[in-house]
């Protein structure tokens, strides 16, 4: 189990493991993209047609829409430039829209090809990155055609790359990535990109000593615990982004690579990978973390039904929302299930005390994969 997000409503995110046995374009007004990533989706092992989907999350106080950027499929062909986007599904409390493009391309052959895809602008006061409203976004994943390696698909990433902190609290957040191949992935940090193989300007990680001194705050306690200067990592094997602690209130860009791996003769080979570029909002809050009380990690035969119980806390008594995300609830034959689902909220108050979701899957031989199943859990008040 791994502590996973945390932020002015306070998420806290928990994984539980399950194994299954046997260019120049106006750029004045365009102050709208925050965070996104593309993946991909091999249409057939037959073929060498992919779909490809750029996923962008935008501010929705911007009068500009996603769109008319560069899509470059990394074969030497024709780029692309996107249509406007005005469809978009918005998230109110944030004021953060969420819009997408698909398209189908065809690859000459085997290769190596990045994908990559560049818009102006970032949106307007990102603090670790110079001049952001004048700075494009780019975003890039790597694919390899290779009839040797066999037929691949990108990793997907089901938690959204915008999320909440507070000042001195230690931040948490885990994308729920997983591979439908049942690859292995691992996680390494990289710094955002203004175009291909561009740094953006200016850009420090969040937890460099400016940021304390812009809130007063002393840059050697500046920790949880009080006892050491802030610390800014990724876990490789797990992908929990731990920022422990953020300083000064405003909004950080960061980006982290999702590598994909596949074992070829007893060698662990790198298959591809995508690059998310995530963005953090720190804001001023006073409250007290929820807590999820979850099962040990599982190891299952195929052909159980598998039942738990997850439960929430609120050291306020405040309301709790628990949500889960996972491959397993989308897979094809005998789906995980788990409820409540949606926006429901359940109380913490005496005597009770505790906020339940109720999880369960009927596996299936057809489940059974070399690694195991990841399941995050996430609890906000």
């Amino acid at each position: 189990m791994e502590l996973s997000s945390v932020g002015k409503t306070y998420p806290k995110v928990f994984i539980f493991l399950l194994a299954i046995l046997p260019f120049s374009i106006n750029q004045s007004l365009a102050t709208h993209l925050r965070a996104g990533e593309i993946t991909v989706e091999r249409r057939n092992c037959s073929s060498l047609t992919f779909t490809i989907t750029v996923t962008v999350f935008i501010d929705t106080g911007s009068e500009v829409n996603f769109g008319e950027g560069v899509l470059d499929f990394g074969d030497g062909s024709d780029p692309v430039t996107l249509p406007q986007i005005e469809e978009i599904e918005i998230d109110p409390e944030r004021l953060v829209g969420t819009a997408s493009f698909t398209i189908n391309h065809t690859y000459p052959g085997p290769g190596r090809y990045v994908i990559g895809y560049v818009e102006p602008n970032r949106n307007e006061g990102v603090l670790n990155i110079d001049n952001s409203v004048n700075t494009t976004f780019y975003i890039d994943t790597e694919i390899i055609i290779d009839n040797f390696l066999g037929c691949n698909n990108t990793p997907r990433l089901l938690i959204p790359p915008i999320d909440l902190a507070c000042p001195g609290v230690a931040f948490l957040h885990n994308p729920g990535a997983f591979d439908p191949d049942g690859d292995s992935i691992s996680f390494e940090l990289t710094v955002p990109k203004k175009d291909r193989g561009l740094d953006v300007d200016g850009y420090r990680d969040p937890n460099v000593q400016e940021f304390y001194d812009l809130a007063g705050i002393n840059y050697l306690q500046a920790n949880e615990e009080g006892n050491g200067p802030p610390t800014f990592s990724i876990n490789p094997i797990t992908g929990d982004l731990i920022w422990n602690a953020p300083g000064a209130p405003g909004e950080y860009n960061v980006a982290f690579i999702v590598r994909e791996w596949r074992q070829i003769g007893g060698v662990w080979r790198p298959i591809g990978f995508v690059t998310r570029d995530m963005q953090i909002i720190v804001e001023d809050c006073d409250n007290e973390r929820p807590e999820l009380i979850l099962p040990k990690d599982t190891c299952v035969e195929a052909g159980t039904l598998l039942r738990e119980q997850i439960f929430g806390i609120d050291p306020d008594f405040d309301p709790v929302k628990i949500e889960a995300f996972s491959q397993i609830f989308e897979i094809p034959n005998s789906p995980a299930n788990y409820s409540p689902r949606g926006e429901v909220f359940q109380s913490t108050l005496p005597p009770n005390d505790t906020a339940n979701l109720r999880f369960a899957w009927q596996t299936e031989c057809s489940h059974v994969r070399d690694q195991p199943y990841q399941v995050v859990f996430k609890i906000t008040d």
